[in-house]
């Protein structure tokens, strides 16, 4: 379990949900099958916050309940994939460390159980990350070196100092970093001619997805990576600077453990804010950036609408 929020779709729709033919009687299989659908549709729609996902924690709890008593490798299932919600989505470590821990007292022997290990490992990554940002918070910014950018030529993020800065982590296979670009887009609209840049920093991957029926293969071929992606910024009507960085997308120093990730950096270059979502609400951003306009002495745009 990479707690990557954006993998989290695939994870919830994959993972040892096996597809039960001819059986109309409601097992753990055929009802936990039911949930993560529901939840997969909403994660496909961008809706993966807290509020969004309540209703599916309660069904989980229902199931739970339901199959107290019955100690086999389907309700195993269930317990895993709740902590897989809770750990890899809604990012709440201990409740997820809590179920998996739980699996192993309560399913000896299952093929879940087995992989519970692997997955503790990554919980403890993923609240490795969350450290990482906390630290990073009052810091100077890591430094990002681009290898290519769209609009003026940018080759380091220091460049940008003297503006606030907009980090917006993401890449093209990524389904709610695109599910959350009407955000981004009307949080660059509100900034325009503001000492406010947002950019979005994504790295090589090998290949281009989402421009075109299926997926682009460019293994090997970076130069054709790159080009392709003013072809993507108009297919995406992206209206903000787009920047490939020699350093992962993914990027430790960072504390990116899942993407979409966005943080916010202040004009003398430190980090102030980190581990954001670009789909939180837009005046939730807007009080974060227009705070530090005014403590750098910075015009402040007026209220749009």
């Amino acid at each position: 379990m990479h707690l990557r929020r954006s993998a989290a779709l695939l994870t919830l729709a994959a993972l040892a949900v096996p597809a039960v033919f001819g059986q109309e009687a409601a097992s753990p299989a055929t009802e936990l099958r039911a949930v993560v659908e529901k939840i997969s549709a909403k994660l496909r729609a961008g809706n993966s916050r807290p509020a969004d996902l309540a209703p599916d924690l309660a069904a989980f709890d229902a199931l739970r309940a339901k199959y107290k008593d019955t100690k086999t490798d389907d309700v195993a299932q269930i317990h895993y994939m709740q902590a897989t919600l809770l750990g890899q989505v809604l990012e709440d470590l201990p409740g997820a460390k809590k179920l998996l821990t739980g699996i192993l007292a309560d399913f000896p022997g299952t093929p879940t159980a087995a992989r519970v290990e692997r997955t503790l490992a990554a919980l403890e990554q993923a609240a490795a990350a969350k450290s990482a940002q906390a630290a990073l918070v009052g810091q100077t910014a890591p430094a990002l070196n681009f290898k290519w950018s769209s609009g003026a030529p940018l080759k380091t993020l220091a460049e940008l100092k003297g503006k606030v800065v907009v980090l917006d982590f993401w890449a093209t296979w990524c389904g709610p970093c695109i599910s959350s670009f009407p955000q981004v887009r009307e949080l660059t609209a509100h900034y325009k001619g503001a000492d406010v840049v947002v950019l979005g920093v994504t790295s090589i991957q090998g290949s281009v997805s989402n421009l075109g029926p299926s997926k682009i293969d460019t293994r090997n071929d970076p130069a054709r990576e790159m080009a392709l992606m003013a072809d993507f910024i108009k297919a995406k009507d992206i209206t903000w600077t787009v920047a490939f960085s020699e350093e992962p997308v993914f990027n430790p120093a960072y504390g990116v453990n899942g993407i979409p990730h966005m943080a916010i950096i202040a004009p003398d270059g430190t980090v102030r804010h980190t581990g954001m979502h670009p789909a939180s609400p837009h005046a939730e951003k807007v009080r974060k950036i227009d705070a530090l306009l005014k403590e750098f002495g910075k015009p402040v745009p007026a209220a749009k609408g």
